[in-house]
């Protein structure tokens, strides 16, 4: 036999070796489905976070700053002086306020943080400290310790919903079993629609009392997907 139809006929076998495996390709495509489940839950909000900030204006900066740092630095020694309650700033910007073009004042703004899992400790101090400061709003969110726990608890519910429908697909299409391909499982949720008080005006004297505002925490939902693609057998 000459080299040459040896060539032929080594090229023909990884022809028909090649057209036989995008068959199998084809086969195990056509056996294969791909779905996604879910389990989901409301999960109460176990974390209270507020900002409050002081806000003023002067026509001389240095006056302007004097106040603004003072004012913030004992609202900072009232809030740490609360148990249970972590406090730190946030931003803090000068801008000039014009009269057409030109500079007549100048306006500060520096933010005060307060966190907390203690609600009504959170609530009590924003109402001493909304004596001299404003409220710029509240809001409610899920501690990580509380959301892994609640995922920990819906990912074999998920799970299960998997194979279950992965069971019944099977039995819908008259096959004997089923394996899995691959599967991923994602995590969804957790920031909830955000409830705020915003508060217009501050106190008119800075030592009168002001009622702490009453809260509600609400919830979230968590959602554990987990989405694949099964092997008809």
């Amino acid at each position: 036999m000459s080299k040459t139809t040896l060539s032929t006929l080594a090229a023909v076998a990884a022809l028909l070796a090649s057209l036989g495996a995008q068959a199998d390709a084809v086969r195990n495509a056509a056996g294969r489905v791909s779905f996604q489940s879910q389990a989901g839950a409301e999960i109460d909000n176990d974390v209270m976070r507020a900002v409050l900030y002081v806000e003023d204006e002067d026509a001389s900066p240095p006056r302007l700053a004097e106040r603004v740092n003072r004012a913030l630095a004992e609202a900072v020694r009232t809030a740490k002086a609360a148990e249970g309650v972590k406090v730190k700033t946030g931003g803090y910007n000068t801008s000039p306020v014009y009269d057409k073009t030109r500079i007549v004042r100048w306006r500060a703004r520096t933010d005060l943080i307060l966190e907390g899992s203690d609600f009504r400790r959170v609530s009590e101090l924003v109402g001493r400290l909304q004596g001299a400061l404003r409220l710029g709003g509240i809001d409610f969110s899920v501690s990580p310790e509380a959301r892994k726990k609640a995922e920990d608890e819906l990912l074999a519910t998920a799970i299960g919903a998997f194979r279950e429908r992965a069971a019944r697909i099977a039995e819908a299409f008259g096959a004997e079993g089923w394996r899995v391909r691959d599967v991923s499982v994602n995590t969804e949720g957790g920031m909830p629609p955000v409830p705020r008080l915003m508060m217009a005006a501050r106190a008119a004297m800075a030592d009168e009392a002001v009622t702490p505002p009453s809260v509600e925490g609400g919830t979230s939902r968590v959602v554990v997907s987990v989405s694949g693609t099964v092997e008809l057998k």
